[in-house]
């Protein structure tokens, strides 16, 4: 009962301060003061001149505050970047073994240069509604070698897209450097994908599948997916594919050099899908066709000369399982020497758990023209600690046939076998994507 007292007497005083202070220029009235006892208005007045210092206190900090952008420039709440822009990125790395590598078929460990289970990037991507129907859009995207810290692509700054275009109901329209419709025709059927091994470890343009001074336009309409790309001129920079040189275009004197198309139509379904897609590269100065097998690269200097790739692919989904099969044919046109290679793969992937995942892959490339062959074998076992993290290991095995030295590793030069030597690689590694 003394407590409840003593809490109403609290409760009281507290209300008659407030009082106090609401009226003008915080004077005590007569009224207000005839109110309580002695004790009760002593107290009165000491919380007041406690909150008028409490007051001054504040109003001296916000002075000394520098003024902020306007309201309308300010980022969203949580965001401290521009509205619309959006940081992405994903960090993968780890530890590998390469058996049998070179002529004195030693073994080689190293940290990858450029893949774990995926590229490590770092990009922005903006969008900005114009209308209801109409949007700005943009993308800036680097590709980054975690054991040394550089940018890849050639050392491109952002090496792996850069454009800006506008995206409406009839599709995205888009310009600068940009994915070709190749790399979107794999998707779904190649189920390692980017993995150290998989199908960039016999062709390494698949993962490099991309244009300088390029336009774009891709639509997806329901299940059904189309996009169309042509570039002024495909590559800049050398060696942006390994052995490929670089072909700069945009050349007046001949039109046709260092062109480059591509075209995609991809149907998905829930349980299933199926996709072909077209890629030619035109020749010019400089640039080379590489098969990665151990022959030497082939010169297409003239814009006659061309570098064909074509897939036709699709997978299935049955419960907690996921099929895919495909084929991709390559045809190197370059005067009288023609030369083409031909992939075929399956694929599968089971989700043990929703945490657990194994997945794997068998390749076989057979280029008759230059008597190389090759079986690739990938497996790989995935944890996601939640949706951001995730660990992984992941072998890989090839066996060459006489002539090959087919690596399998695509995780940066100075790992490919002998000639008609079999190579085994191996990976520990995380993965963080923000």
């Amino acid at each position: 009962m003394k407590e409840n007292k003593q809490e109403r007497d609290r409760s009281a005083l507290r209300k008659r301060a407030l009082a106090l202070l609401l009226a003008p220029g915080l004077a005590f009235s007569q009224s207000a003061l005839a109110a309580g006892s002695n004790d009760e208005i002593e107290e009165l007045r000491a919380m007041i001149l406690s909150l008028q210092a409490r007051l001054e206190s504040m109003e001296q900090a916000h002075a000394a505050k520098p003024a902020t952008p306007a309201a309308a420039a300010a980022p969203a709440e949580g965001n401290l970047l521009p509205r619309g822009l959006k940081l992405y990125g994903s960090l993968d790395s780890g530890v590998e073994r390469v058996t049998h590598v070179g002529a004195s078929g030693k073994t080689l460990g190293r940290i990858p240069s450029t893949t774990g289970s995926g590229p490590s990037i770092v990009g922005l991507d903006f969008r900005r509604n114009m209308t209801d129907s109409v949007a700005a859009i943009g993308k800036a995207e680097m590709g980054i070698f975690l054991d040394t810290g550089s940018s890849g692509q050639g050392s491109r700054l952002f090496g792996r897209q850069l454009y800006v275009g506008i995206d409406t109901p009839y599709g995205s329209l888009t310009f600068g450097r940009q994915y070709s419709m190749l790399f979107f025709g794999l998707h779904g059927a190649d189920i390692l994908g980017p993995n150290i091994y998989g199908l960039g470890s016999i062709d390494a343009y698949i993962p490099n599948a991309r244009a300088d001074n390029a336009v774009a336009w891709r639509g997806k309409f329901d299940k059904l997916s189309l996009g169309a790309h042509y570039s002024f001129g495909r590559d800049t920079v050398n060696n942006t594919v390994p052995a490929s040189g670089f072909c700069a275009g945009e050349n007046a004197t001949d039109a046709s050099a260092c062109r480059g198309w591509s075209a995609m139509a991809r149907y998905d379904d829930p349980k299933f899908g199926v996709s072909v897609a077209i890629d030619k590269q035109r020749g010019g100065t400089d640039a080379q066709a590489a098969f990665f097998n151990g022959s030497a690269p082939i010169a297409i200097a003239s814009s006659g000369d061309g570098d064909r790739r074509i897939t036709t692919n699709g997978y299935v989904r049955l419960g907690a399982a996921k099929l895919g099969a495909g084929w991709l044919g390559r045809k190197v046109e370059a005067g009288a020497t023609d030369v083409r290679q031909d992939t075929w793969w399956v694929a599968a992937e089971y989700a043990l758990t929703p945490k657990w995942t194994i997945d794997g892959s068998v390749f076989r490339v057979a280029n008759d023209d230059q008597d190389r062959h090759a079986n690739l074998y990938a497996v790989r076992g995935l944890y996601k600690f939640d949706d951001q993290l995730a660990a992984y290991l992941t072998a890989g095995y090839i066996d060459n046939s006489t002539n090959a030295t087919y690596g399998v590793s695509g995780g940066g030069a100075g790992a490919a076998p002998a000639a008609g030597k079999s190579q085994l690689g191996t990976m520990a590694g995380v993965r963080y994507r923000f």
